[in-house]
């Protein structure tokens, strides 16, 4: 599983979560206390709160809906681990990565381990270094693979594909020889 801002979750199969809702959404409750704000008024205040309940309540719903959709896909297709990129440190690893989405990606991450859990589908974090570098069908690792945020072109053997489905592969891929190496 692949986090990110553009798509907030990529699986290794190939389904994408887009975070244009959470955006949006986020926007939307910006510009809204920014406006109470300048009012500076106790019931502004008060309304503000208000706001950001109902925030916090669209935003952990749309987290449900995804990790119900993470968890279903991994049933279906009879996985027995879901593999995340370790959340550790994620705001300095993501570069303009908002408090939104670092708080997003341990939401999701907690209500797909709690979900997966009771379907006997195990939740593991992998290191995701280089997984945005590496190539998933020849393993060349190389800065210049990722010419933008959304394409993958490896170098070596000309392989193209979405870059944040290509990090999912990668991802998947990690959690494999992890297990592999532990035995």
């Amino acid at each position: 599983m692949d986090l990110g801002v553009e798509n907030i979750a990529v699986t290794s199969t190939g389904t994408f979560w887009s975070g244009d809702e959470l955006d949006h959404w986020r926007r939307e409750y910006e510009n809204r206390r920014a406006t109470l704000q300048r009012c500076g008024s106790s019931d502004a205040h008060e309304v503000m709160q208000s706001i950001g309940r109902k925030e916090t309540g669209r935003f952990t719903i749309l987290l449900h809906e995804i990790a119900n959709g993470i968890v279903a896909e991994a049933d279906a297709r009879g996985c027995s681990h879901i593999a995340f990129e370790n959340l550790t440190d994620i705001r300095e690893r993501m570069v303009g990565v908002k408090r939104l989405h670092a708080w997003a990606f341990r939401k999701l991450h907690a209500f797909v381990a709690y979900k997966a859990e009771a379907q006997g589908i195990q939740v593991e974090q992998v290191d995701p270094a280089k997984t945005s570098q590496r190539c998933s069908t020849c393993g060349h690792t190389d800065p210049e693979n990722r010419p933008t945020r959304e394409q993958f072109h490896c170098q070596a053997c000309d392989y193209k594909n979405h870059a944040d489905y290509n990090a999912a592969k990668n991802i998947a891929f990690e959690l494999l020889r992890n297990q592999n190496g532990a035995e």
